[in-house]
């Protein structure tokens, strides 16, 4: 089931990448992220007060799975610990998105895997086989070769800063994705719980950003209100849910549910890189493509 979970989860983020695409560029980021985080904020919100003052609504195993759960002060601490690393990741990454091209952004998230399984690994004091290692090879090489495929647009990536803010990105979600098993199996906090505990203190974090921050600078960094806002909140609102309904069962493999979202969502996103925004050299990002979907199949085994 976990599986399945997984693979629907991996579709909606891939869908959620491209309307991350079609919002930022052209647009200010602090204020998507905001009306973003509000929006799932909003989602979350009935059912935090539900559960609080009528949680006799929550009846059946479906209503149970949607019930939140009271949880310590520290606990909302350490959910506040998880909304903080992501925030930073989607700061980095929405900038990258917002100058790279989605079929450059896709492959070069795919270091992402790479980093998840040595870290989880490292967690549970397991050691990679020699496949696994051959897989974070290929993820490294294909780095290097999506390098050369991103010269002929222009993009230098030693040089390219949103390059190395995609990357730093790609380690936040590498921490995070250790840090959802530890508050799932050692804090035992339910998936819904700490879904929506982050989407609140998510969108607490950003209405700081979008008042202090963006708000007295609205003149030089304009935004525009694109309805692709409601679209990705909807979508990785849902997706995370599912996500972490899967990595909560007993029979979930750790390592492999990250690997299996990245590969759905990278094809997911490539694909309408392609066709939807018509981006260019393909050809010379096809061969990286292959490698770090090979890395992916290594690391799963």
């Amino acid at each position: 089931m976990w599986v399945v979970l997984s693979l629907v989860s991996a579709f909606l983020l891939g869908f959620y990448d491209i309307f991350k695409k079609q919002t930022v560029v052209g647009n200010a980021i602090i204020p998507v992220l905001f009306y973003s985080t509000m929006i799932s904020g909003l989602i979350f919100l009935p059912l935090v007060l539900l559960s609080s003052f009528k949680p006799y609504v929550f009846q059946g195993d479906f209503m149970q799975r949607l019930f939140i759960e009271p949880i310590t002060p520290r606990q909302h601490l350490l959910v506040m610990g998880k909304t903080a690393i992501i925030l930073c990741s989607w700061m980095f990454s929405y900038s990258a998105m917002k100058h790279l091209p989605i079929t450059v952004v896709g492959p070069v998230n795919q270091l992402r895997p790479a980093m998840s399984v040595i870290l989880l690994f490292l967690v549970f004091q397991e050691e990679l086989t020699l496949v696994q290692w051959i897989g974070v090879v290929l993820a490294i090489v294909s780095f290097y070769l999506m390098n050369r495929s991103g010269k002929l647009e222009g993009i230098h990536f030693k040089s390219n800063k949103w390059v190395y803010m995609l990357l730093g990105s790609a380690i936040l979600v590498a921490l995070s994705g250790v840090y959802d098993k530890f508050l799932l199996s050692k804090e035992n906090i339910s998936p819904s719980t700490i879904q929506a505990w982050y989407t609140i203190y998510d969108f607490m974090m950003m209405a700081e950003l979008f008042f202090f921050v963006w708000y007295p600078k609205r003149q030089k960094q304009p935004f525009e209100w694109r309805w692709g806002i409601v679209a990705m909140a909807v979508f990785v609102t849902i997706a995370d849910v599912i996500y972490l309904t899967g990595l909560k069962q007993e029979s979930a493999v750790v390592v492999i549910i990250p690997l299996i979202l990245y590969g759905v969502r990278l094809l997911v996103s490539f694909v309408y890189g392609i066709f939807g925004f018509k981006e260019r050299n393909i050809r010379s990002k096809i061969i990286p493509l292959l490698m770090v979907l090979a890395a992916l199949v290594c690391l799963c085994i």
